[in-house]
C-alpha cells in the first residue's frame, strides 16, 4: 500500500522554525508494508520514501545479498 500526495508541498511548509530537514509520517501511519512517498527535499525530481517493514521482513531483505548489492554503495 502506498500514501501521500504529490500535491501537498511537505517540504516548502514554513512555521516559523525554517524549512523541514526531513519529512516523516505520523506513528498512526505506520502499518507493516506501507510505503509512503513525498516529494524529496533536493530539489525538482527528488523522491522521500518511507517504508514501514515487520522486522522479519526486513532481516530477510538485508539477508538477500543480491537486494543488498542493488540498494547499497
Amino acid at each position: 500500500m502506498t500514501g501521500s500526495s504529490p500535491r501537498f508541498d511537505v517540504y516548502g511548509n514554513d512555521f516559523g522554525w525554517g524549512a523541514p530537514v526531513a519529512v516523516r509520517s505520523g506513528g498512526g501511519s505506520k502499518l507493516a508494508g506501507k510505503a509512503t512517498v513525498y516529494e524529496g527535499g533536493c530539489g525538482a525530481g527528488s523522491i522521500a520514501l518511507e517504508v514501514c517493514l515487520a522486522p522479519d521482513a526486513l532481516a530477510r531483505l538485508v539477508a538477500d545479498h543480491e537486494f543488498m548489492s542493488a540498494t547499497v554503495p
